[in-house]
């Protein structure tokens, strides 16, 4: 359902409290219980409705007939700065962006990051006015939102909702930090400017995916409640205003977005208690040959935290830039040191080496055999310490 403009803020709570009872009686997000704070709640959302535009993408290439119809790709569009639009990654061709005045801006691609799925375009003519951002904290689970979306340019569409996670998805292609959103979804939602209560940018929608269900209660004697059950549904996907913030800065300087890169081949696969994460491979000419990093050595701690598995480290060298130095603290046979690695951009990577089996175990008895030899020369040390002070 599209909420109209309003100028005061009674019948702009009318029209959200139709929306959300609408939105209640075909099944769709929990009712946001009525509190002190919707009136501020309700003032930020009509003041950052100037803010989310409408984008249109005309698709270039072939020849196309006289009758054909022009084929067109309408979509959300959220004003970063004054000649900044960022929206979700788009197929190419002609952009322009369509105010609520009636005016038609030409839009310019910068950049697109295909992971995040955002967008990033520069606008022409008077600037535009920014939604005004959130800190990344005043997200989280729990917490309620609004979501407007815009693809029929005068009247945006707005939908209430709750935030029931945050963290990575494994079914998402983006390596970083997302917000769940349990909310009704509309046509053009991806996009959609995220608010938090006090009607600031905390989020951008990239996509939807699939809540995992609830874990079950114990069923009662009889059988389980079927009232107590949760069944998966849809979501909105949404990035973060930090992660927004990063991802826009790359696509205005790069035209891409530039990931940190170590360079290590990690053992998978160990206990998740035990201290530490063996190097299998060391990509030549990389930030962790640079470093002096080599197959064998086990990390001990990454940046002063200890590290238990290759996945810990993954996640941390994603949270970094390229450029940024770290300081890795490993352990070389009875040695243990640190190193510092300055990480670089994720791209033209070499491909290490695929080792078998036995190639993996030859490693494993090469290793063994010079932790052997490394001890057999201090036991032969110490006897020749002994013999040298014992009486004749």
């Amino acid at each position: 359902m599209t909420v109209t403009r309003s100028r005061s803020v009674a019948p702009l709570i009318v029209a959200l409290l139709t929306l959300v009872l609408a939105a209640s009686a075909a099944g769709g997000a929990s009712i946001l219980p009525l509190r002190s704070e919707e009136a501020t709640l309700l003032i930020g959302v009509d003041s950052a409705r100037t803010s989310v535009v409408t984008m249109v993408a005309l698709p270039g290439g072939g020849a196309r007939r006289a009758d054909q119809p022009v084929r067109r790709l309408i979509g959300t569009a959220v004003v970063l700065s004054p000649y900044r639009v960022l929206t979700t990654a788009s197929m190419g061709g002609k952009f322009s962006v369509l105010l609520g005045d009636g005016l038609k801006r030409e839009a310019r691609l910068k950049g697109v990051d295909r992971q995040s799925n955002i967008a990033l375009f520069t606008i022409d003519g008077l600037p535009l006015t920014p939604l005004r951002q959130a800190s990344p904290q005043s997200i989280a689970p729990g917490s309620w939102v609004a979501v407007i979306s815009n693809v029929n340019i005068t009247r945006p569409q707005i939908t209430l909702g709750q935030v029931v996670g945050r963290g990575e998805r494994v079914d998402f292609p983006y390596a970083g930090d997302i917000v769940e959103i349990e909310a009704s979804a509309y046509p053009g939602t991806s996009g959609g400017a995220v608010l938090n209560e006090l009607g600031e940018w905390v989020a951008i929608v990239v996509g939807r995916g699939t809540r995992a269900p609830d874990p079950a209660p114990t069923a009662p004697v009889g059988g389980q409640d079927a009232e107590s059950r949760k069944e998966p549904g849809d979501i909105l996907i949404a990035l973060p205003i930090d992660q927004i913030q990063r991802i826009a800065e790359d696509l205005e300087q790069y035209g891409s977005v530039r990931r940190a890169f170590l360079g290590v081949q990690l053992r998978r696969g160990v206990a998740a208690e035990s201290l530490g994460v063996v190097v299998d491979g060391v990509v030549p000419d990389s930030p962790a040959h640079r470093a002096g990093i080599e197959a064998g050595d086990k990390i001990l701690a990454f940046e002063g935290t200890p590290v238990h598995s290759g996945e810990e480290i993954t996640s941390m060298v994603r949270t970094m830039r390229p450029g940024d130095a770290v300081e890795l603290t490993l352990s070389r046979g009875a040695d243990i040191f640190p190193v510092r690695a300055v990480l670089e951009g994720a791209v033209h990577v070499s491909a290490m080496p695929h080792h078998s089996a036995q190639e993996s175990e030859l490693f494993e008895l090469k290793k063994n055999l010079q932790k052997l030899e490394t001890e057999q020369k201090k036991v032969e040390g110490r006897i020749k310490e002994l013999e040298g002070t014992s009486p004749h």
